[in-house]
């Protein structure tokens, strides 16, 4: 089965969603609301039965698109992808840092809140300990290798 996202109106439903798709059968990995409903699950026709079509689904998008609008699961994992392949230390600090920080919103959106700081507090302990210099450049290097 494939695993998707599908993205629907912040209005549509609450967090209860999550347990009442269950409860029908549909295998679904989680629910994360923020600027949209996100419903992460494996792939199941009777989810547009029970909500109907989504807005869109997860797309390939860049990094910065992802997470600027809110899409923190995806632009997350796009950051791990280039840090597991990344040789440079700080360059790896500096992904490790914006992981965090897109793990901290997707557990805020989850209202997560106490979590969510928590891993704020690391990625902000670990841009800290970067040169300050040069995080323009990193972030401007990563945005132009996505």
């Amino acid at each position: 089965m494939k695993r998707v996202i599908y993205f629907y109106p912040k209005d549509c439903c609450d967090y209860t969603i999550k347990d009442k798709l269950r409860q029908m059968g549909i295998n679904v990995i989680d629910v994360r609301i923020c600027k949209y409903v996100e419903i992460d699950f494996y792939e199941d026709e009777k989810i547009i039965s029970v909500l109907g079509k989504p807005l869109f689904t997860n797309e390939k998008l860049p990094f910065e698109k992802l997470f600027f609008n809110g899409r923190f699961w995806e632009s997350h994992e796009i950051l791990e992808e280039k840090w597991r392949v990344e040789k440079d230390e700080k360059k790896k600090k500096y992904l490790q840092a914006l992981i965090l920080i897109s793990a901290s919103m997707i557990k805020y959106c989850k209202g997560q809140k106490e979590i969510s700081d928590s891993l704020l507090d690391r990625a902000l302990s670990l841009i800290s300990e970067l040169p300050e210099e040069l995080l323009p450049f990193f972030y401007i290097s990563f945005c132009l290798d996505t």
